[in-house]
């Protein structure tokens, strides 16, 4: 009876023991696999980054369509909400028309025509800014393209200088070396035919 009571403590420690052996790596691999989502997320930050300068550079040196500009600027509508819904009419209308008849018929066919003018007003100058935030953004940017050029162009030309410059220095000294050895060489044959006349 005593055996078994002492075996049971004993059996005890050894369960005691393998479950904190169990348990310590379990630790270990949720510590290793939060790390390396941090390493991912810093690593597809950077590439994001660079995606992105990417795309900048090549949206900066793409000529954008008229489609394009609104689409970016969220003024994709149809026809009847935007303000080229009034250009429709107006072709309807006859040529030979009075200005003044032609505007007052437009406002009559848009009001049987339940479109709200306001809201028409509204997408024209929506749209013309659109326009003009690109034509500005494309003035800044060949502004700033250009002046990075002419600048390039400045340092090149210098360089240009200085390597003519550097050119003629070369001759200049390729000529004094020339002469001073020219002139030794026939000193020392004048002594060589000199001493051989004898």
């Amino acid at each position: 009876m005593d055996n078994v009571e002492d075996q049971a403590p004993e059996e005890e420690q050894k369960l005691e023991k393998e479950v904190v052996v169990t348990e310590a790596p379990k630790v270990e691999k949720v510590e290793e696999v939060k790390e390396t989502p941090k390493v991912l997320k810093k690593e597809e930050k950077q590439i994001g980054d660079k995606l992105d300068v990417l795309i900048e550079s090549y949206e900066r040196d793409k000529l954008m369509s008229v489609e394009d500009i609104y689409r970016k600027s969220s003024l994709v509508k149809t026809t009847k909400e935007s303000i080229f819904m009034a250009d429709v009419f107006l072709k309807a209308l006859p040529e030979n028309l009075p200005t003044d008849v032609k505007r007052e018929s437009l406002w009559n066919i848009m009001k049987a025509s339940d479109i709200n003018v306001d809201s028409l007003l509204g997408d024209a100058y929506q749209r013309i800014d659109a326009l003009n935030n690109v034509l500005e953004k494309t003035v800044s940017v060949t502004d700033d393209v250009n002046k990075k050029h002419e600048n390039t162009i400045g340092e090149l030309e210098k360089r240009i200088q200085d390597l003519k410059k550097d050119i003629k220095d070369r001759l200049k000294f390729q000529e004094a070396q020339n002469t001073t050895i020219e002139y030794e060489i026939q000193k020392i044959i004048n002594l060589v035919e000199f001493i051989k006349a004898n």
